[in-house]
């Protein structure tokens, strides 16, 4: 994440909003500080792997990541792990024999999780199950002494396609699960992810992963993160419901500013405002989707649009001439052109950088939706 960009965007907003007249100031702040949870406070994602040994946290981590990060007979890592791709990271504990008692609680100590994953690829129910359960049920009672929160659990069936019924094998899973409260509090799903093929030197085949599955467990883990550690696991893992999701976050949060800041009666002090919040508002779509964050990109599609910055500008400027007849009629009209036009924006950006259609489509999208915007207001 290239936060030096993300920083300089969000002070070069600040000190422009500190312009506004003072009124205005208090409604923005609250949107303002959506975008600061977003992206200056984004971190990687903290996960917990409990369950089987083996090749399971290879499997989980590669489909997640849908390429090779871990290699299938890796040896297993005390204390925290950090796992890189070009879009993201996520950080690993391994709380799986024969990993430590110990050194598993005092990574916890120093470093507190965000999700617990319990992973598991032999189909159904016997001792080596039980004692796994078991010690994931001890290592939750000690993170329950240690304070209130409850992160969720998730279960996770690694699926053999040659396993007769993988989905009785899921159920059961998910039934042993329950068996002991500690584990059984904090559960919110089990799931199957594919296992995946390895060739004969140990290399992942990565046309094996099934990504339906695998996407399906991203988009659930992402839904228990905090907010804070959402993003990245939505640029890292690809998912684009996910990423649509806290992209329109970023779209209302933005289009909310822009409508409070077009009701401002000055003509044109709110140009360089309604600007950059457009284009940040496009540039951190971009990063959402998992590019770097860039300016001059997001002024290029801007312009591929056929757009101009400050979109609503013109049209704003001739209700605040009817303003003088009917000035709160007007000003309300301003208001809502402003917004209508970023909202069109950001669901043209949204659409071209998230769900893949092509600049014609996209400039289609924006021009129907800004239509229908200024016709509704």
């Amino acid at each position: 994440m290239n936060n030096k960009t993300i920083l300089h965007l969000y002070e070069r907003l600040e000190s422009l909003i500190a312009k506004l007249p003072e009124a205005l100031q208090k409604p923005i702040s609250k949107e303002m500080a959506t975008l600061k949870n977003l992206f200056l406070r984004q971190r990687s994602p903290r996960i917990v792997i409990a369950g089987e040994a083996g090749s399971c946290k290879a499997h989980v981590l590669n489909a997640l990541f849908n390429a090779e990060v871990l290699g299938a007979n890796e040896a297993s890592i005390s204390g925290w792990h950090e796992y890189h791709s070009g879009r993201g990271a996520i950080r690993v504990l391994d709380a799986r024999q024969p990993v430590a008692e110990n050194a598993v609680r005092n990574a916890l100590a120093d470093e507190a999780p965000d999700i617990f994953l319990f992973v598991r690829s032999t189909p159904g129910v016997d001792d080596a199950l039980a004692g796994e359960i078991a010690n994931f049920n001890a290592l939750l009672e000690f993170e329950n002494a240690r304070g209130s929160q409850r992160e969720a659990v998730i279960g996770v069936l690694i699926r053999n396609d040659a396993a007769a019924d993988v989905e009785q094998a899921r159920e059961q899973l998910h039934a042993c699960l329950h068996t002991k409260a500690a584990v059984s509090e904090r559960l919110a799903a089990t799931l199957g992810v594919t296992a995946m093929r390895f060739r004969l030197d140990g290399s992942l085949d990565t046309a094996s992963i099934e990504r339906g599955s695998a996407e399906h467990l991203a988009q659930v883990i992402s839904e228990e993160l905090p907010e804070e550690a959402r993003l990245e696991m939505a640029r890292l893992c690809g998912v684009r419901e996910v990423q649509l999701k806290i992209a329109q976050t970023l779209i209302k949060a933005v289009t909310a500013m822009c409508a409070t800041i077009g009701v401002q009666p000055i003509p044109f002090a709110d140009y360089p405002i309604l600007t950059a919040l457009q284009i940040m508002m496009i540039s951190g779509i971009m990063h959402i989707s998992g590019r770097e964050m860039s300016v001059k990109l997001a002024g290029e599609f801007v312009a591929a649009l056929g757009a101009n910055a400050g979109v609503g500008l013109v049209l704003r400027e001739g209700s605040r001439a009817l303003a003088k007849l009917v000035p709160v009629w007007g000003n309300l009209v301003s208001g809502a052109i402003a917004g209508g036009g970023t909202y069109a924006l950001g669901r043209a950006a949204s659409a071209y950088f998230i769900e893949g259609v092509n600049i014609k489509d996209a400039r289609s999208l924006f021009r129907r939706k800004e239509k229908r915007e200024t016709l509704d207001h």
